[in-house]
Parts: C-alpha cells; structure tokens; sequence
C-alpha cells in the first residue's frame, strides 16, 4: 500500500505557571496556562487558520490541551489525547542545578536519574508517536499535536541531528514546526529556531 503524504503541526504549549509552583508540588503535570499563556493558545488558533486538519492530538497534561483547545474548539474538532506525547520526565523534584542537568541530559542521552527518563528513550518514544500517527492516517492529511520542549526537541534531533541544547532551550511558547512524511518517511520542512540553526551550518 502506497502512503499519502501526511503532514504534522507539531506545537509545543504556551507558558504555564512556574514548575513546583506553590499548591503545584505533588501535581506539576496538571499545571495550566498563565493569563498570557490562555491568550496565546487563542492567537494561536487563528494563526493556523491557512491549515485544513484532519485531527487533533495533545500530551494529556494540561498545559499542552490547554494550548490546542481554542484550535480544536474553532473547528468544532475533537482533541485525541496520546500518553507518549507527555514530557520528558528529566528529573522527580525541584533541583537547583536543573538547567546543568538539562545540558548533561543532552550531552549523554543515555543519563537517567532513579524516576525518570533518558533522552534516547524519550526520543524512540517520540519518534513512537510519529510512527502511530503515520500508522493511523495512511490515506495522509494533516494533524496537528500539542507536546512539550524538551520531547519536541528530541524529535526533531532525531530528523536533523544539529538540533540541540541550545536549541531547546531557546525555543519558544509556543512553538509551531511543521513535519511531512513523504509515504517513506519524515523530514522537518520548517518551524521556529530552524532559519537560525541553517544559517550556522
């Protein structure tokens, strides 16, 4: 059977309150947008009005369905949730050396804490989650799918191998990028940060 290109919007959330906000501590993936993020998601629908979608997926946190409900309630569209479009989860607790520990996470990608999740399985179960969606939309389309920075990144390392740290970290919220995958397989046609990563190489 021959596939249908597909393509895929993938957004990363809008800002959420802090992590290990007061009242937060035991529930830090339920943390929802801020006022800016809400007003965010909302101008964020609007800007993907050019783009006809066939379905819409979302990480099951809050943060991330949050940020697709305004597009998925403009369309009078369902949001399908999928578990393997969660966060990578690089530590259990608040951590003052957090931003040196995100930089080691991708300068090994095997570096695991007790709890949590290395780099290179985040990235397979990323590249899991393309792989189901390809699997489920043979006949091609467009989807879009709200995730999270740091799993959005490994994807997209996976795709083009420039992709970083720092990368990462200066990506916005939210952030659109736009994938395809031809009927054989997927490419990164472009999204936020990719003007700057091309002019360094």
């Amino acid at each position: 059977m021959t596939l249908a290109p597909l393509g895929l919007i993938l957004v990363r959330h809008a800002t959420p309150i802090e992590p290990w906000s007061p009242g937060w501590e035991e529930r830090d993936d339920d943390r929802p947008l801020t006022p800016e993020g809400l007003r965010r998601a909302d101008e964020l629908a609007f800007e993907l009005d050019p783009y006809d979608l066939d379905a819409i997926y979302s990480s099951p946190y809050a943060r991330a369905v949050q940020t697709v409900a305004p597009t998925a309630e403009r369309r009078s569209m369902e949001t399908h949730l999928l578990h393997d479009l969660r966060e990578r989860r690089l530590n259990t607790g608040p951590r003052d050396d957090w931003a040196e520990l995100l930089a080691r996470s991708w300068a090994d990608p095997d570096l695991s804490l007790p709890g949590a999740e290395s780099g290179r399985d985040a990235q397979r179960r990323g590249m899991g989650v393309l792989d189901l969606l390809r699997a489920r939309h043979a006949t091609g389309g467009r989807l879009l799918a709200g995730s999270h920075g740091n799993l959005i990144s490994l994807i997209l390392q996976a795709l083009e191998p420039a992709v970083g740290h720092d990368f990462h970290r200066a990506m916005p919220m939210p952030a659109v990028y736009h994938l395809q995958h031809d009927g054989i397989g997927w490419r990164v046609l472009g999204g936020h940060g990719f003007a700057a990563l091309d002019a360094r190489n």
